[in-house]
């Protein structure tokens, strides 16, 4: 222990506290007519007691500090990890394994807990700390383990991690990249059949969520057959109980796997649920992967796209062109007035070089915004570009010298509102120029540029295409006049349109598609797994389509047997947010309400959870990725049955052992309790002293 002062004058400090004890001792003992009666001795120890209580108290007064160094030892941490997910315990005996399992971390637990300290983990879909395993959960993510446990107890004497579990790693990252930082061994236990079984299944079906009725759309299946080389499948797509596709294949390799590639008709409207069939062998073992249902939500109405161009115009003439092309689109092109005087009917009116001089659109604008219509704008040698500045689309181009240039496209790799084809992209940097306003260029936030200007080879900040949702409407422009050339370059290299027309497509379909028009919005994915929690998002926008939350939001999700979940959205910034938790799979509606001033507005929907089987779609061990993550650390792997070899393992580890440590801690002297009764005892015994010798 050391005592230390806070002031650098501490020997001055120490002279007047000395000072001042032996002054106020003498005051009080020195020469006074009531002491005489005292002895020699007995005064001196009157004087010495009040001296080190005065001299105490000073020294109190002046703040000093005390240092000490404690030892502290710390006992090892040995960590065990255990896989609670389905496959652990397989298809068949189900009670039997989870009651061995459980033998098995009990006795690993009684077997460390007298030398270490143990801390129990479960993990599967997530990982959680002295949970009792259940051996239910739907997925297995050994990196989302690793990295946690890393995590917590990374500044620990940590001695060891076991890992008991079966290898079958469906989720998350490479569970190797994890442990190469490890600092400690890893010792696996490897549980489960390594054999391998014969086994029909379907491993994945990857599909977009959205297609519009009447259109096709692409789906993709990852099918492997195990042990059945020349043997034949029937695979099969079942919508609404009827086959809409069937293929035979044939397993051509003892280990065969394959991706079918496929196109189906989007029928129907809303949520659309198929499922993918392949037909089980009688030898199979598992054979409830041999079904995977998927869901997709089909979008019945036509999207309605008016053209309006100032006079005859080959832009505007590629543009109708490719829309002509889908058959989700119906495209009218208009070059002079009348245009349609209801606006309303449209989801998305393209404006090719309007406003001009002899033309403000004006009305057109506003007309088109009081319906929240989505705009395209054109720009081009006859915009005329102050009235284009005036319309407060969040754009504004300053011409540097009233004149156009011409620019190619520079792709922004950021850009993430809608995706292309990796040919499109390529090709697009080598499509003819467009021309551009020689201009300076400011862009609300709001908007992200999908293509820079590119000029005479020089990539540039300009902007050439840009889209974003401004003022409550999506919008998008187009800085340059010139875009048919692209579309002709596209049939010359390639002998059709396909990619100018897959680049009008993505364009208008991002700008059509509107979920919602009034002044309430609730978003939300159409298809969730069981293992993601629902989670849905609302906007409310007064009559000047300004986004408030002032108000509350309130939704009930009612399920296929009309149960019902009442909520309240949270607000978050200026838009609402609510995260329902899991649901089980099935089909759900929602009703949505809120009231802005005097008017209330709802809004209805509907999604679907989809189960997930990735566990059980796979049951083959995998005892080698438990073997390298051992082998990664300097640890060891070992079978179930051996698992009480661990224990051994562990304990004639000489590196698992206590580490000490010092610990300075430094407190101020008048918080030491002890000083308190130091000082207590000596007034005390003085207070006694005088009384007992007579002195008052």
């Amino acid at each position: 222990m050391e005592i230390a002062f806070s002031h650098n004058l501490w020997g001055l400090i120490l002279l007047i506290s000395l000072l001042l004890a032996a002054g106020i001792t003498g005051l009080l003992y020195h020469k006074l007519e009531e002491n005489r009666e005292l002895s020699r001795q007995q005064l001196l120890v009157l004087k010495i007691l009040r001296f080190m209580s005065v001299f105490l108290v000073a020294i109190l007064f002046t703040g000093p500090l005390v240092k000490t160094i404690k030892k502290i030892t710390q006992q090892p941490v040995v960590l065990l990890a255990v896989d609670n997910s389905r496959s652990m315990t397989g298809l068949k005996e189900r009670d039997e394994k989870i009651a061995r399992l459980g033998e098995v971390v009990e006795n690993l637990t009684e077997g460390l807990k007298n030398r270490f300290e143990v801390i129990t983990y479960t993990f599967g879909e997530h990982t959680l700390t002295n949970a009792n395993p259940l051996y239910d959960e739907r997925s297995s993510d050994y990196s989302d383990m690793l990295e946690t446990v890393y995590n917590n107890h990374f500044n620990q004497n940590t001695g060891a991690l076991v890992i008991i579990g079966d290898g079958i790693v469906n989720q998350g990252e490479n569970p190797l990249n994890n442990v190469r930082k490890y600092g400690y061994p890893v010792y696996t236990i490897g549980t489960g059949d390594t054999t391998s079984f014969k086994d029909v299944r379907i491993e994945d079906v990857r599909v977009n969520r959205t297609a519009f009725s009447g259109n096709k759309f692409p789906v993709e299946a990852d099918i492997r057959i195990n042990g059945f080389q020349g043997r034949n499948f029937r695979f099969d797509i079942y919508h609404r109980g009827e086959k809409c596709f069937s293929r035979n294949i044939q397993a051509t390799l003892p280990a065969f796997f394959l991706t079918v590639p496929l196109m189906l008709d989007a029928t129907g409207s809303g949520l659309q649920h198929y499922s993918a069939v392949i037909d089980p062998d009688p030898g199979e073992q598992n054979r409830s992967n041999n079904s995977f249902p998927f869901v997709i939500n089909v979008l019945e109405n036509k999207q309605r796209i008016l053209i309006l161009s100032q006079g005859v115009h080959p832009d505007a003439g590629a543009l109708k062109n490719a829309l002509e092309q889908q058959i989700n689109y119906e495209a009218e092109l208009y070059t002079s007035e009348p245009y349609p005087s209801d606006l309303s009917e449209y989801n998305l009116l393209i404006l090719n070089q309007i406003p001009s001089s002899s033309q403000s659109g004006r009305l057109l604008l506003d007309e088109s915004g009081k319906h929240r219509i989505p705009i395209l704008m054109v720009i081009g040698t006859q915009t005329f570009l102050p009235q284009f500045n005036a319309w407060g689309l969040g754009v504004e181009i300053a011409p540097r010298a009233g004149d156009f240039e011409e620019a190619q496209v520079s792709l922004n790799e950021g850009f993430a509102l809608f995706s292309l084809s990796d040919a499109l992209r390529e090709n697009l940097t080598r499509y003819p120029p467009l021309k551009v306003p020689f201009a300076r260029y400011s862009l609300d936030p709001e908007y992200q540029t999908a293509f820079f200007q590119k000029i005479k080879n020089i990539a540039t900040p300009g902007p050439l295409m840009t889209f974003g949702v401004f003022d409550g409407r999506k919008s998008g422009i187009i800085f340059g006049e010139g875009i048919w050339r692209w579309r002709l370059y596209n049939y010359t290299i390639s002998g059709s349109h396909t990619e100018f027309n897959e680049l009008i497509d993505k364009m208008v379909q991002y700008l059509a598609l509107r979920d919602n028009e009034d002044n309430f919005m609730v978003g939300f994915k159409p298809v969730y797994q069981e293992t993601e929690p629902v989670v849905l998002t609302a906007e409310v926008y007064n009559d000047a389509y300004e986004m408030v939350n002032t108000s509350e939001v309130s939704i009930t999700l009612r399920d296929s047997s009309l149960r019902e979940y009442p909520y309240v959205f949270d607000k978050s910034s200026r838009f609402y947010r609510l995260n329902a938790g899991m649901f089980p799979p099935g089909n759900y509606t929602f009703l949505a309400k809120t009231t802005l001033g005097p008017t209330e507005y709802t809004e209805t929907g509907n999604f679907a959870v989809m189960p997930v089987n990735m566990e059980m779609t796979d049951l083959q061990a995998n005892h080698r990725i438990l073997f390298q993550i051992a082998h990664e650390t300097n640890g060891e792997f070992f079978p179930e049955e051996q698992a009480a070899l661990v224990i051994d393992e562990i304990m004639d580890n000489d590196k698992i052992r206590n580490t000490n440590y010092f610990q300075t801690m430094v407190n101020e002297m008048i918080n030491l309790r002890w000083i308190f009764f130091v000082l207590l005892f000596l007034l005390g015994i003085e207070w006694f002293l005088r009384k007992f010798w007579g002195i008052y």
